[in-house]
C-alpha cells in the first residue's frame, strides 16, 4: 500500500456537475487522496495538456453513443500523460466497456460503487500507477 504521506493525485471528470459534487463529497474524507480537479469532458483535455499530472482520473461515462468516441480520445489523451483512468457508468454498456478498456482504461465500474470499494480501487491503480513509473525510469 501506498505510504500516508504520498497523496493520490485524483481528477473527477463527469458531464453532470452534481455526479462531480457527490463524488467529491464521498472522498473528501480520505486523507491519502488530493483532489486536483473536478471537471467536465471538455476542461479535462484542456487540462490533459497541462502539468496537472494527477495519478487516477475518474472518468464518468453517460451511455450516450455520440459522446463515447470523444471519450476513447479522451482516455488515450489521459493515460498517454501517465494517469489511470476508472470508467464510471450508471449501466453496463458493453460496447462502451470493451472501447474505454481498449483505449486505456483500468477498469471499468458501475457509478453506484460503494465508498470503500471505490477507495480502494483508486488506491490500487495509484499504486499500479507509480509502479509502472517506477519501473520505466
Amino acid at each position: 500500500m501506498l505510504g500516508l504521506m504520498e497523496q493520490i493525485r485524483l481528477i473527477i471528470i463527469d458531464q453532470h456537475k452534481g455526479v462531480r459534487n457527490a463524488l467529491r463529497i464521498r472522498l473528501r474524507s480520505a486523507p491519502n487522496l488530493a483532489i486536483v480537479g473536478s471537471v467536465d469532458a471538455n476542461e479535462a483535455k484542456r487540462l490533459a495538456q497541462t502539468d496537472l499530472q494527477p495519478d487516477v482520473a475518474l472518468l464518468g461515462l453517460s451511455g450516450q453513443n455520440d459522446e463515447l468516441g470523444y471519450m476513447v480520445e479522451l482516455v488515450k489523451k489521459l493515460v498517454a500523460g501517465g494517469t489511470a483512468v476508472l470508467a464510471l457508468t450508471s449501466y453496463v454498456d458493453d460496447i462502451a466497456r470493451e472501447l474505454v478498456l481498449q483505449a486505456g482504461a483500468s477498469d471499468y465500474r458501475l457509478k453506484n460503487i460503494n465508498t470503500p470499494e471505490l477507495l480502494a480501487e483508486i488506491e490500487l491503480l495509484a499504486e499500479d500507477h507509480r509502479r509502472h513509473q517506477i519501473d520505466n525510469l
